[in-house]
């Protein structure tokens, strides 16, 4: 067993005053064991000689059961640490479809092959066993095998363009991406960026595409679009447009949307369907460009769209008085927007709110909420657990599912029903 050390040094500060004291000692391990189970976050659990948990992050899949090599540092109570590599491998195992699997910080589950959806199953039980012990059984969506990103997120470093190496800033090169169906952008755009015949600045560049799959947009920060045509890329000022069988979406490129639109509009829309979800009005918060107050447009007699993003809100006005629904959409902070005593029984409250979940502020004014009915959706599994229990005073969970939305990571969508608890 090797050991690195690095230590701090007593001393004084720059005003000769002060004593400066000594880091925490960190200390790395290489440790050889197994893998008990998967727990939140992706990650594999494992156990030290004296019983203290080790959380391990790999750049491949974890199976239960397998013998990893790892390299490890302690904290209080338990070891953190990374698999460098694998002593046994699970039979399951297949090979990655992607070439830069190992080093690509884009996917974290390949070669988990046909038990990607049984794995990540394991990962969300993990979570709502500890975090929502007393929840309702809760359904898992797994993702059908032709779902795919339809954005993705490359970087040009001035000399390559690719993904952000893992736990780095890094750019390991790409000329396809397996996880999206924009592989055949990805060389068009750094052909046409080496040719300077697009902004050669090392910055941040967007692919998407609508759905069904078609045009592909390429978008910087500044949101500047190109749009690809046979002969090249040209600038581009119109939408992206998302169909949906039964309605479709329209917005700016760049803007946020569902990864993997197709899925999403299909899992969302089966669950609420199961649910039974309908009312008066549809309080639609995070509401972006539309995607659930459309999803719900025959269940509910009005709406009322709150969304931070100016341009998103401008979109989701087009998009649903061309569904020809009733809707009010305002551009503000939901946090700050919503009032005490929101709605009336009849109506319903959906949260979408970014990864960081709910600020406290809001959950404590949905406390009072007249509103019977809530729909909490969070794309963070664990940010969403903590919302529910600071909802728990005045709201009860009464249905629970997790959907698969996030192709090839650990992440999912989760999505709960809760119900008005009656004041005594």
């Amino acid at each position: 067993m090797a050991t690195v050390k690095r230590k701090g040094e007593l001393g004084k500060s720059e005003d000769n005053r002060k004593p400066v004291y000594p880091s925490r000692e960190v200390t790395t391990v290489l440790w050889q064991g197994k893998i008990e189970r998967l727990v939140w976050g992706g990650l594999g659990l494992g156990r030290a000689e004296d019983g203290r948990a080790i959380l391990l992050s790999a750049p491949l899949a974890l199976f239960p059961g397998e013998e990893v090599n790892a390299r490890i540092h302690w904290k209080a109570r338990h070891g953190e640490g990374i698999v460098t590599s694998w002593v046994t491998r699970d039979r399951r195992r297949s090979p990655a479809a992607c070439k830069v699997a190992a080093t690509c910080g884009g996917c974290d589950l390949w070669e988990a092959g046909a038990s990607i959806g049984a794995l990540k199953r394991l990962m969300v039980e993990d979570l709502f066993s500890r975090q929502l012990p007393d929840a309702p059984l809760w359904r898992w969506c797994p993702a059908p095998e032709e779902a795919r990103r339809h954005r993705i997120q490359l970087h040009w470093d001035g000399h390559a363009l690719g993904f952000h190496r893992r736990r780095s800033h890094t750019v390991v090169p790409v000329t396809e991406c397996p996880a999206s169906v924009l592989s055949a952008a990805i060389p068009r755009l750094q052909e046409a960026i080496l040719g300077r015949l697009l902004p050669t600045k090392p910055q941040r560049w967007e692919l998407a595409t609508g759905t069904p799959p078609g045009s592909v947009f390429a978008t910087l920060d500044s949101g500047r679009t190109w749009c690809l045509e046979p002969d090249g890329w040209h600038p581009w000022e119109g939408p992206i447009s998302y169909h949906h069988g039964e309605f479709s979406l329209r917005q700016r490129p760049g803007g946020f949307y569902q990864v993997s639109p197709a899925w999403a509009a299909e899992a969302f829309g089966q669950v609420l369907r199961d649910w039974d979800v309908r009312g008066g009005t549809l309080y639609d918060l995070y509401g972006g460009v539309g995607f659930f107050s459309a999803l719900l447009k025959d269940r509910f007699r009005h709406r009322c769209l709150v969304e931070f993003d100016e341009l998103a809100v401008t979109w989701a006005r087009i998009n649903l008085q061309a569904l020809k629904l009733s809707a009010e959409c305002i551009s503000a902070d939901a946090a700050v927007w919503v009032p005490e005593q929101l709605g009336e029984a009849a109506d319903l409250v959906l949260l979408d709110p970014p990864r960081a979940g709910l600020p406290p502020e809001l959950c404590e004014r949905l406390q009072s909420a007249r509103c019977q009915t809530m729909v909490l959706v969070g794309c963070d599994g664990a940010s969403f657990c903590r919302d529910v229990k600071r909802l728990s005073p005045a709201w009860k969970l009464e249905a629970l599912a997790a959907l698969d939305l996030f192709p090839l990571t650990h992440h999912v969508e989760c999505v709960g029903l809760l119900q008005r608890i009656s004041a005594s």
